[in-house]
């Protein structure tokens, strides 16, 4: 019995842990610092959101589209980025580990 308790606590405590956000790293990120794609879900939730979820864009990009072309167009219709947010999220379009291979 107390081994199945150990095991399920052992379970419990580890699942956060287990749950990583595959959207979170990558290289070569200019103002996304030190490999953390954290910045860009930020500018994600910021602007994004408001509008529809996060997981539309997830969606969007897994299926391969031109992320860019969609942050242009949403730009059209009033979403509002700083030089800086484009800059990230640019980079994030081309390094996220949800991009279609």
């Amino acid at each position: 019995m107390k081994a199945v308790i150990a095991s399920l606590l052992l379970l419990v405590t580890a699942a956060p842990a287990l749950a990583v956000d595959p959207a979170k790293a990558g290289t070569n990120l200019g103002n996304v610092r030190g490999g953390d794609f954290s910045k860009a879900r930020s500018i994600i939730d910021k602007n994004c959101t408001t509008c529809h979820k996060s997981s539309k864009i997830d969606e969007a990009l897994s299926a391969g589209k031109d992320m860019s072309a969609i942050q242009r167009e949403m730009e059209t219709r009033g979403a509002k980025l700083s030089a800086k947010e484009r800059e990230v999220l640019g980079i994030y379009w081309k390094q996220s580990p949800l991009k279609k291979k």
